[in-house]
């Protein structure tokens, strides 16, 4: 799922300026930086609840908020180094396409690096979104 800028490309990026320099937002890795993450997180944190064991894994963690919080952080964190170091090797060897996406696929060819960098979100809007949201959880636990 891509949305494109009706306009096209302007040098104030989409949503009026809100996102600058992004020329398209691509949902599917929106999806995946938001919403995939704090799922899996849910996911891991009432599995190893339900499990339990010998001691009381919520009990031991000081609370439900901070059991899951953990799994929250253990996540995001890593998404955000998945991302950076995406980043990383986009920039040193150009990247290729990998298969990750589920349109890429459907594509003709890769897409060039320019459009790439210009989609939001890219690897480093990425890592900054999954960043942001584990030191928003390292803040409330």
């Amino acid at each position: 799922m891509t949305f494109l800028n009706p306009n096209g490309p302007t040098t104030n990026g989409t949503a009026g300026g809100l996102i600058p320099n992004a020329r398209r937002v691509d949902g599917q890795r929106l999806l995946s930086v938001v919403a995939i993450p704090f799922a899996a997180a849910i996911a891991m944190a009432t599995a190893v609840a339900g499990i339990g064991g010998v001691t009381d894994p919520i009990a031991e963690a000081g609370g439900a908020m901070a059991f899951v919080l953990g799994f929250v952080k253990f996540c995001y964190l890593a998404v955000s180094m998945a991302h950076l170091s995406g980043a990383i090797a986009e920039r040193t060897t150009g990247g290729l396409p990998a298969g990750l996406w589920l349109d890429e696929i459907d594509q003709p060819e890769p897409l060039t690096k320019e459009t790439f960098w210009h989609a939001f979100p890219n690897h480093l809007d990425g890592a900054a979104i999954a960043g942001c949201v584990t030191l928003l959880c390292f803040l409330l636990a």
